[in-house]
């Protein structure tokens, strides 16, 4: 029974991360109580609807790429952190097949997943002026595609190490150069993408 027992909690921290902390920032956009970057753009239209924050990107109106929110008054810290989010995937304008990345920004670090199940972990680096992928392109069943339904996609950093769950599922785990205290958390689409995000949740260790 021990032995069992042993087994079973090896494998539910396998699923999602173990550490629960203190809570530094909390949004579940019932309004705009966080004073969010609100508003029509040139290349994007974010608004809260519904109790979900609305982001539609429209970068494909006049050139390729992606526009990103950052998360108002909140520093991570270095020591370790988890930060939880709801995404729902609401349509391409573009009404095509090929479907553009979305997901968050911490540092120079894009965690990015697609609405075909696609998911891939990128870091910029500033001074080359270009992208450097750190986990390619691949397929994952845990990611619901399309609109199928919602994600509970979760990030989790401590001790130089940070892993990407989806709906309880690992999608993998990387070493990340978190070199300070006051990286931001941005949320991210791009091109033609519209993407709801809701129950934004941010723990420290």
């Amino acid at each position: 029974m021990k032995k069992l027992l042993v087994i079973c909690l090896s494998t539910v921290l396998l699923f999602t991360s173990a550490f629960v902390g203190s809570i530094i920032f909390e949004d579940h956009f019932n309004e705009n109580e966080n004073g969010w970057d609100l508003g029509e753009k040139e290349s994007a239209n974010i608004t809260i609807k519904n109790g979900k924050l609305l982001f539609e990107c429209k970068k494909y109106l006049t050139n390729k790429g992606g526009y990103w929110v950052k998360t108002p008054d909140l520093n991570l810290p270095e020591s370790g952190f988890t930060a939880k989010c709801t995404t729902k995937w609401i349509k391409n304008r573009l009404t095509d097949e090929n479907y553009s990345p979305y997901g968050f920004i911490i540092g120079s670090y894009y965690f990015l997943v697609y609405a075909d199940g696609e998911r891939r972990l990128l870091f910029y680096n500033s001074d080359a002026k270009q992208y450097e992928t750190i986990v390619d392109w691949g397929k994952n069943s845990a990611i619901k595609t399309k609109d199928s339904g919602e994600n509970q996609f979760e990030i989790s950093y401590r001790e130089g190490k940070v892993s990407l769950y989806c709906n309880g599922e690992m999608l993998f785990k990387k070493p990340m150069n978190f070199s300070k205290d006051g990286e931001h958390l941005k949320l991210y689409t791009e091109n033609s993408e519209v993407i709801e995000f809701d129950d934004l949740v941010v723990t420290k260790d």
